[in-house]
């Protein structure tokens, strides 16, 4: 694969750059790290499954990866590449919650919140990926869903700044994502179509 496929999104700029700013120089390495491993466990799981990559572009949530023709893939194929990201996160908050090693506990927190988060039912988190995958014929239901409730937690999180700004960022980035998806849904269904009976 060619390594030009690996992006990291400019929307990363502003989280690393405000934890550069306030000196959290681990937890910017453990939270670039840990998306970095989630990805890999995608990645790991759609070579086994036999799936071509064509791109994958780091997000504050974790990831997006296009892949070739994923709509022709089984559902049991696309499940397990969906969770894939979720279970190299949970491998890695076990083995920091038994193992000591420096900064343990922000690791083991670290992965605690990538792994709930991801595993919401909104879409493109992997729990809003998994709907999709199980029932595709909902997938502008599914987007529609998935603006409402991103946008109601991105409105609650507003109440807790600056404390929740990460938060807020991540969920206004959702929400943006999810009104482009509502935008060409008609564009991904027919190439859903055609791509399943070609």
């Amino acid at each position: 694969m060619n390594k030009s496929v690996y992006k990291v999104h400019p929307i990363m700029i502003p989280f690393f750059l405000f934890f550069y700013l306030s000196g959290e120089i681990a937890i910017y390495s453990i939270v670039f790290g840990s998306l970095l491993i989630h990805e890999a466990g995608h990645l790991i799981a759609a070579k086994l499954v036999g799936i071509k990559v064509r791109s994958c572009t780091i997000l504050p949530y974790g990831g997006e990866i296009k892949m070739e023709q994923f709509s022709k893939v089984p559902k049991s194929g696309q499940l397990l590449v969906i969770f894939g990201g979720p279970f190299c996160t949970l491998l890695v908050l076990v083995f920091s919650y038994f193992i000591d090693f420096p900064q343990d506990r922000l690791v083991f927190f670290t992965q605690l919140i990538i792994l709930c988060l991801n595993l919401l039912p909104i879409y493109p988190l992997d729990g809003g990926r998994a709907l999709d995958a199980l029932f595709p014929d909902k997938y502008e239901m599914l987007i529609g869903y998935s603006i409402w409730i991103s946008s109601l937690i991105f409105f609650i999180s507003l109440a807790y700044f600056p404390r929740a700004v990460s938060v807020s960022f991540i969920f206004l980035f959702i929400v943006l994502q999810n009104i482009i998806y509502w935008r060409f849904r008609k564009y991904k269904l027919a190439f859903d179509r055609i791509t399943k009976t070609a």
